[in-house]
């Protein structure tokens, strides 16, 4: 009998593809690679924008509906109008019960403020003004991204690289008006290397936990590590001159030298702005499909009016604990590094950090890298030449001279996240190891001592 066939036996062969339609397989196969590439090269405001909307999407428990924000001009990811909140009522309610725990701690701003008033001892006051910064940072970032929502791409990405370190900057000033030079140096050094070692560290072990290999764009990160290179190279060469020529005469040369160095490093940082807002958009622009667009909790109106309030609160909760030092170093016995380098960066951005090292959990390094990276970045080039012109100012010597042990320190954590980011991968033993370099250091400015003649900061 003979074998019947079936439809797909009679059918014949598949010509070969022709040349031109192989050709546009592989550009579409390399324009795939390209848009990956582009996607995975996120600018450090970029990055801090999508955490502060994966800050919100992560606190979110409950469902709204929503309706488009009156009187704002927010656009979502497919240039149509945003949707928020019905009223800023109900923004309000979605602020507060997306973040419950950082609302909570907002009860320490009253308490700092009468703990000041009412001259308390000066550790409950340097404690409750902490406490009471940490919420007052979130209020300042959120309020930062509604407003930003509002002004477009390029003007609200200029926003979010001003308010990203308002926290910092705000800490200097008050520093360096209660004449408290040593303590700015040491949070200028202890913001870059908690954000190096500490959060870069954190998020290296937490996402190594879930995802045993964790890959991230290596040409962002060496671009990273080249901001950051250039950093040390800025700080070093007047720690260096003064070290070696520690005559007053040159000293006062090396004040000269610090101020028109910061006006460079500033004009290096605007340029750097314009190639990422300007020139080079494309490069930063993400393409991802799922990167939906948080709608803003709050008109424009009204997060530019939080904006402002927050703002001014927290100058006055800086200066309280800025003018607490002091008597908090006495009480505590411990050095004002310590203070300056391990306990004030932590207030800047803590709720910021916190949501990066969620999003590594998330297998999102890329995230987690442009925040803590990039608010390194920002801190070298934007905060402390910013710094430095404001001690300008003030008449106060306020300079690039961080001295010979915290340069080395600097030196050698940058080298050690140079290392560690040039592969493109990371892994938990690679967090595991930026961790105990921090821990190392936090041991050794606790165990510093408080005493001028035990100062790591006076040592020539």
């Amino acid at each position: 009998r003979p074998r019947r066939l079936g439809p797909l036996a009679l059918r014949p062969a598949p010509a070969p593809a022709p040349e031109s339609a192989r050709w546009r397989s592989g550009e579409r196969r390399g324009s795939r690679r390209h848009r990956a590439r582009r996607r995975s090269m996120a600018s450090m405001m970029q990055a801090q924008n999508q955490i502060r909307r994966t800050n919100s999407q992560l606190g979110r428990q409950l469902g709204r509906d929503y309706a488009p924000v009156p009187g704002g001009s927010a656009y979502d990811g497919d240039g149509g109008h945003a949707v928020g909140p019905a009223n800023d009522c109900e923004g309000c309610l979605s602020i507060v019960w997306g973040q419950p725990i950082l609302t909570g701690m907002l009860v320490f701003v009253p308490i700092g403020f009468a703990a000041h008033i009412t001259d308390m001892a000066p550790p409950f006051v340097f404690g409750f003004n902490f406490l009471a910064i940490i919420p007052l940072a979130w209020l300042i970032g959120k309020s930062t991204e509604d407003v930003a929502a509002s002004l477009g791409q390029t003007f609200g990405g200029l926003l979010n690289a001003t308010f990203g370190n308002v926290v910092e900057m705000l800490i200097c000033i008050a520093g360096i008006r209660n004449n408290e030079i040593v303590v700015v140096q040491c949070t200028l050094l202890g913001s870059i290397l908690s954000n190096l070692l500490l959060v870069l560290g954190t998020a290296f072990l937490v996402g190594g936990m879930f995802v045993p290999t964790q890959r991230y764009s290596q040409q962002g990160a060496a671009t990273q590590c080249s901001l950051m290179a250039m950093t040390v190279f800025a700080i070093g060469l007047p720690t260096l001159y003064a070290n070696i020529l520690s005559q007053d005469e040159e000293f006062e040369r090396m004040v000269e030298v610090s101020r028109w160095s910061s006006i460079f490093l500033l004009f290096t940082y605007c340029a750097y702005l314009y190639f990422q807002l300007g020139t080079h958009r494309a490069l930063f622009e993400g393409e991802d499909a799922d990167d939906e667009e948080e709608p803003p909790d709050l008109t424009p109106c009204s997060a530019a009016i939080l904006l402002g309030i927050a703002t001014v609160v927290t100058s006055f909760s800086t200066d309280f604990l800025i003018h607490a030092i002091k008597g908090t170093v006495s009480s505590w016995d411990v050095s004002q590094e310590f203070i300056g380098i391990i306990l004030l960066p932590i207030i800047g951005n803590a709720a910021e950090h916190y949501t990066a090292i969620t999003v590594a959990a998330r297998d999102k390094m890329d995230l987690s890298l442009g925040v803590a990276a990039g608010s390194s970045c920002q801190m070298g080039l934007l905060v402390t030449p910013f710094t430095v012109l404001v001690g300008w100012a003030y008449g106060t010597e306020m300079t690039l001279d961080f001295h010979s042990f915290q340069l080395a320190v600097l030196l050698l954590a940058v080298f050690l996240a140079t290392n560690i980011l040039s592969n493109g991968e990371s892994n938990w033993l690679e967090g595991l190891m930026l961790l105990v370099t921090y821990f190392i250091l936090a041991l050794i400015y606790f165990f510093e001592g408080s005493g001028e003649g035990s100062s790591l900061a006076t040592l020539a």
